[in-house]
């Protein structure tokens, strides 16, 4: 009780959270010393009590003499706050529309479990800065970890699981930071283009946004914390920066808009539309520069802190002109 209300503060000797199947020595403020079962990062009940003068209670004398004792669990918020053990995880799951699975009908306070722990796991990220976007349109859920897969055999910032608890289901704009709704129009026309249009837009597209859209680049590097170490390097077409944690000012937008003109363009010409070179397979004009159009809308609606007004009018050149056919 006295460990419970704070009293009684505990050290643990181990940490908890990465020896998650071990018993973990804890030693008391108050001269006492304790045991703890760890398993998979859940207090699993009590061990073993040592006293200031030596005396071991162990898991025997306890199971017979003092059961309330052998019996005991804290609540989840004790768990953490005095015996370092499960943390509660929430953080944020997305799933493409084509891939949403048993996620299809889900609703806020459902629990989703796996039937195994074999892959493909349930991936929590633990922010909207982790989350993973590869793919659009998807959904996007607040979600807490309810069983963990260990050992997680990663170093990035999400959880595998094959339990989950759904909190509730939140727009995907936000992915896309504080204008996402305006990224989400954009990847909507992007992913419904055509020949003809895709050929409109890169007549639209003005000559300087290229190279703003690279200036953009350096000064988010510098905005966001980072050493910009190539300040002359030219950064236009660029969708992604990996050392960052939220690739671009827009999160994953850029790659998204870039993927969705990518599939519009194979939908209408199929392989016709890419070609091949030693460093890859590229889209071809005018679906290379309509990409590079709705890229740069993407820069000025998503980013517009980044640019002073001439510029955002320059970048919204080609997306103003899109429907004047």
């Amino acid at each position: 009780k006295q460990i419970e209300t704070g009293e009684v503060t505990l050290i643990p000797q181990l940490d908890p959270q990465i020896h998650i199947k071990s018993d973990i020595p804890y030693k008391a403020s108050n001269g006492w010393a304790i045991e703890v079962s760890n398993w998979s990062g859940q207090f699993s009940g009590i061990t073993e009590i040592i006293l200031p003068n030596g005396d071991v209670l162990d898991v025997d004398f306890l199971d017979t003499h003092m059961q309330n004792v052998c019996l005991y669990f804290p609540d989840p918020e004790v768990e953490w706050r005095a015996y370092k053990m499960k943390k509660t995880i929430i953080g944020y799951i997305y799933r493409p529309m084509d891939k949403l699975k048993f996620f299809q009908n889900c609703s806020a306070g459902q629990i989703i479990s796996k039937a195994d722990d074999n892959p493909p796991w349930i991936i929590v990220f633990h922010s909207l800065d982790d989350t993973l976007a590869a793919n659009w349109p998807g959904r996007l859920w607040r979600a807490e970890v309810l069983g963990a897969l260990e050992p997680q055999d990663h170093t990035g910032n999400y959880t595998r699981c094959i339990s989950v608890k759904i909190i509730k289901e939140v727009k995907t704009e936000i992915l896309f930071g504080e204008f996402g709704s305006k990224i989400e129009e954009i990847l909507h026309f992007a992913s419904t283009l055509q020949l003809q249009t895709a050929q409109h837009l890169a007549n639209s597209m003005h000559e300087d946004a290229k190279s703003i859209t690279s200036e953009g680049w350096h000064r988010w590097i510098k905005t966001n914390g980072s050493v910009d170490r190539n300040p002359n390097d030219d950064l236009s077409g660029v969708v992604a920066i990996g050392g960052n944690a939220r690739k671009s000012p827009i999160g994953h937008g850029l790659s998204l808009v870039h993927r969705s003109v990518s599939e519009a363009a194979k939908r209408d010409m199929g392989e016709a539309a890419f070609e091949e070179d030693d460093k890859g397979i590229w889209l071809i004009r005018p679906w290379s520069d309509a990409a590079g159009v709705l890229m740069e809308a993407a820069w000025a609606f998503g980013a517009p802190d980044l640019f002073n007004q001439v510029e955002i009018d320059t970048l919204l050149k080609g997306w103003n002109q899109r429907e004047n056919q």
